[in-house]
């Protein structure tokens, strides 16, 4: 269970939350507004989390009515509200009943959500959490719930970073901006914040106590903003390639050996054809911010790459082409110049760690495939096994080669 850091919340709001829990159709509290507003700038991972589904799926299984589990999507300074409705629905105008199906309903459906996020594109240059928080409130109605996406390493006035210094105090940053009347109005709306402090693509990484301002930052910001509730989830967010090229300033930090952490997600689907382990024209894109940042790796760090592939049918697991390409893309980054030693085997989990359930109701779902075809190049303390095969050890069993090379659409 992730750590999280949570404003008090006042007795009426808790009252308030106590009445809708009890107003709710099922044991799920009563469906409210929710929004999804993301910087998505070049500056950081493009804007998604494993606990981005979750929520998404949590809300659209509390529908009631169509409608209900529409999600508005606020992309930093593009003026567009974008809606995905995730609503289970059985007909026209009745929604989905039985728990079973509308969780496979609701699930075949997020693949839409994602692509609205990886579709995002700030309208402008740098970054500008502030301005999109202020239009994610304006969408959300009272009750209802906004969550960032965002680094939080703002780049544009009135809360540029490379003016503040990391030396700067978050409490007096944001008494300040509340004196200038710049805080925006959060009343009545619950708060969640994902990604804070973590930089990728342009922006180095930033160390843990620069991390902790801007996390301590935001969190300031909405407890000013009178949010009936503040939550920063630390939850882990894969180093998923950043989608925008408009230009975003580098906030200059001191980098520490130490900086190694986290999990780094190559997309297949971007880098390799279907069926197919040779690493794409544009791989290197993708690659080269992770091997700038393996190489700040201190020495005695292990880093383990694992290859999954979609689930494509009960008798093909995608073992071998899921070790393929995890060894092209380790081959890959030991070109780019990260040290070999730092690098465990290649290792695949063919379809049997899948993100998402990508044959709902049986049946083969393509953009849920996609999510599922990918490489995660992970930093562990554990020493790896120096020996590569074609097979991949969980634990202490191995898992034998099944699929046959060119018979696996996954």
């Amino acid at each position: 269970m992730s750590r999280v850091f949570r404003a008090l919340l006042s007795v009426p709001a808790l009252l308030g939350l106590a009445v809708g829990a009890l107003t709710a159709c099922g044991t799920g509290p009563a469906p409210t507004a929710l929004t999804i507003a993301v910087t998505a700038s070049m500056a950081e991972p493009a804007p998604w989390a494993p606990a981005l589904n979750d929520l998404a799926v949590r809300h659209a299984l509390r529908a009631v009515e169509p409608g209900d589990g529409a999600i508005s999507v606020v992309v930093s300074t593009d003026a567009q509200v974008t809606e995905v409705d995730l609503t289970p629905l059985r007909g026209p105008r009745e929604v989905e009943q039985d728990p079973a199906t509308a969780r496979e309903k609701v699930l075949a459906e997020a693949a839409h959500l994602r692509s609205a996020l990886a579709a995002s594109r700030p309208a402008a240059e740098g970054l500008d959490l502030l301005g999109t928080y202020r239009r994610a409130l304006r969408t959300t109605p009272s009750g209802g719930t906004v969550v960032v996406v965002s680094s939080g390493v703002q780049t544009v006035d009135p809360l540029d970073v490379r003016t503040l210094g990391w030396d700067f105090d978050p409490g007096a940053v944001v008494g300040h901006l509340k004196g200038r009347g710049l805080v925006p109005d959060a009343h009545g709306r619950h708060v969640e914040f994902i990604g804070l402090g973590v930089a990728y693509g342009t922006q180095p990484e930033l160390p843990l106590p620069a991390a902790q301002r801007i996390t301590a930052l935001w969190h300031a910001v909405c407890g000013a903003s009178g949010a009936a509730s503040c939550t920063v989830r630390d939850d882990d967010v894969p180093r998923l390639p950043p989608v925008s090229e408009r230009p975003v300033p580098v906030v200059a930090v001191a980098v520490p050996r130490t900086s190694c952490a986290g999990t780094f997600v190559v997309p297949a689907s971007v880098t390799f054809a279907a069926d197919d382990a040779r690493l794409g024209a544009g791989a290197e894109r993708y690659l080269v911010p992770i091997a700038d940042s393996l190489r700040r790796c201190p020495a005695g760090g292990v880093v383990r790459i694992t290859g999954h592939t979609a689930r494509v049918g009960t008798a093909v697991s995608g073992l071998d082409l899921s070790v393929r390409r995890a060894r092209a893309v380790r081959d890959r980054l030991i070109r780019l110049g990260v040290a070999p030693g730092l690098l465990g085997p290649a290792e695949g989990a063919g379809s049997g760690r899948p993100l998402v359930e990508n044959m709902p109701g049986g049946v083969f779902s393509e953009p849920l495939a996609r999510l599922n075809r990918r490489v995660e190049v992970t930093v562990v303390s554990a020493a790896p096994a120096r020996a590569e095969t074609g097979a991949t050890k969980t634990g202490t069993a191995t898992l034998p080669v099944e699929t046959k090379e060119g018979t696996d659409p996954s």
